[in-house]
């Protein structure tokens, strides 16, 4: 029962995860060959495309949910006031579904490991990137010490501190 609850309440977060992959892979000309936006599974949803031509189209490939997810997110969470209606209750489940889901997976990580080292030896200064991939599998493994819901909050603070007045 709980299982279907978290796939039913993080259903949105997994959907823009998967978009933002794709918005990403069409800005870059990347082709794409499966999307597959929200699945009850182990893996809930993915997108399938052609290797990046260069390393920074494939950065923001795999680095792009955590960009839109958590853009999206601070701006659901800078409309959540003290007032809770029925709009106030929403945008906070949009947020934290969103915030929740921005952390892209060890696939995404994988995926631009595999591409920094074929682009390894034509630019070299792909070495800067590897700590970035470092972080993407860090942030994966301290899921389990739910470091996405510490994630979240902040994203929280953030959109409550510095953007509720401005949107």
């Amino acid at each position: 029962m709980i299982r279907y609850f978290r796939f039913i309440f993080m259903a949105p977060g997994v959907i823009v995860h998967e978009l933002a992959h794709a918005f990403f892979c069409w800005l870059f000309g990347v082709k794409i060959y499966n999307i597959n936006l929200l699945r009850f599974n182990r893996i809930a949803g993915y997108v399938t495309h052609a290797e990046p031509a260069g390393f920074f189209s494939s950065f923001f490939i795999s680095f792009g949910p955590l960009i839109i997810n958590s853009a999206l997110a601070i701006w659901l969470f800078a409309q959540v006031g003290w007032v809770y209606d029925w709009r106030t209750l929403l945008y906070l489940w949009l947020g934290i579904a969103l915030g929740f889901q921005a952390i892209p997976s060890t696939g995404d990580a994988q995926s631009l490991w595999q591409n920094a080292n074929h682009n390894f030896l034509r630019r070299p200064l792909v070495i800067l990137f590897y700590p970035l991939v470092l972080l993407l599998y860090i942030l994966n493994f301290l899921k389990r010490f739910y470091i996405d819901l510490i994630f979240v909050l902040a994203l929280l603070y953030v959109a409550q501190k510095y953007f509720s007045q401005i949107l």
